[in-house]
């Protein structure tokens, strides 16, 4: 029978899972300068983990741009990508150790804990750019033979041979019962990984040559944790590789830059409709409507509902008043963008609470 080593966290112990979870925190959204020493003997510890030698050369580059110039140059004369070795199966070896040792209270409370349970939302975006620029980048058609030649020979892609070390949110938690709860025998293989996230974002390891990515130089994000900027860059990597998001979605430059050009024609001419929507955001859902942008479908006692339909797609919204008058009388208006499907302004304005339109029971100011 298996012997449960950590039956149930000390007060202490649940006191350093939200002092854990911010430190993780801190460090996805950290653009500071990295520590190429410590970064250097990380690698050779998590090469060690894997019962591999240390790589004989480590390439720092500055974003996923320089790194997949890099890589295509070089990858033959790298070795075998060991992302497998060095990631997965370290991280397999470690969480199957881990399970063995704690009990279902503590999984629970480590599930509990945001920092170190669940990853911010522009994690992934991040991790969609830097893949986006590096696959930009690459040679077009001698990677393409190259990538179908190394599918076959069962050799790893660009794509497939980095890992993301922010989005690993499974290494904080792995750190915390290393620290913490006295599990150093079971997690400690995953030690220099843990310890290279706080100098990296994205590693490529290779057996002679270990690519690594510096932090980027710029994250800003909105309210809701997602990938967001207004007014230029949401997202630089160096000094040169910049990418722009609204609301958690990458978009082209321009929309953000000059945001003035949008207009109904470019809306109509999109072909994403994620960045359709993220046009008619920037437009402001008003100026899309006011501009003819959309058809006014019906009007009831919670405002008018408003659609636009495209081949494959739909934009709705509900124009609304608000109920309580500005200082000079007026009433200022609002539109809220609601699913396509809503038949009525009240189930739009329904919606918005959560609730379907027979539960909505609006209040009526006097």
């Amino acid at each position: 029978m298996l012997r449960t080593e950590v039956g149930a966290l000390s007060d202490g112990q649940r006191a350093e899972l939200s002092v854990y979870g911010a430190r993780w925190n801190a460090l996805r959204q950290s653009t500071a300068p990295l520590d190429e020493l410590a970064a250097r003997a990380a690698v050779d510890r998590v090469y060690a983990a894997a019962g591999l030698a240390p790589p004989g050369e480590i390439v720092w580059e500055d974003g996923p741009t320089e790194l997949a110039v890099a890589w295509s140059k070089r990858r033959h004369s790298a070795g075998e990508s060991v992302r497998a070795l060095v990631v997965d199966a370290v991280r397999r070896k470690a969480e199957l150790a881990v399970d063995r040792a704690i009990a279902l209270s503590v999984r629970m409370a480590l599930t509990g804990e945001p920092g170190l349970a669940r990853l911010p939302a522009f994690c992934a975006t991040i991790d969609e750019a830097l893949l986006r620029l590096g696959e930009r980048a690459l040679p077009i058609l001698p990677m393409r033979f190259l990538d179908f030649f190394a599918r076959r020979r069962n050799r790893a892609t660009f794509a497939g041979s980095g890992f993301s070390l922010q989005s690993a949110a499974w290494l904080g938690a792995l750190q915390y019962l290393h620290d913490v709860c006295g599990l150093e025998r079971h997690t400690g293989s995953a030690a220099g990984l843990w310890e290279l996230a706080s100098s990296a974002c994205w590693i490529v390891p290779h057996e002679q040559i270990c690519w690594l990515i510096r932090r980027p130089t710029l994250i800003r994000t909105d309210a809701g944790g997602r990938l967001h900027a207004a007014d230029g860059p949401a997202l630089r990597f160096g000094s040169d590789s910049a990418v722009y998001a609204w609301k958690g979605i990458i978009v082209p430059g321009r929309l953000i830059e000059r945001p003035e050009l949008i207009d109904i024609r470019a809306i109509d001419a999109a072909h994403d409709p994620q960045i359709r929507r993220c046009m008619i955001d920037i437009m402001t859902p008003q100026k899309f409507i006011e501009q003819g942008g959309a058809h006014r479908i019906m009007e009831d006692e919670s405002g008018i509902l408003w659609r636009q339909r495209w081949r494959w797609e739909a934009w709705a919204a509900v124009e609304v008043m608000n109920g309580t008058p500005e200082p000079d009388g007026t009433r200022k208006r609002y539109f809220l963008q609601v699913p396509p499907t809503v038949r009525t302004p009240r189930e739009g304005v329904a919606w918005t609470y959560g609730l379907s339109e027979r539960q909505y029971r609006p209040v009526v100011r006097t």
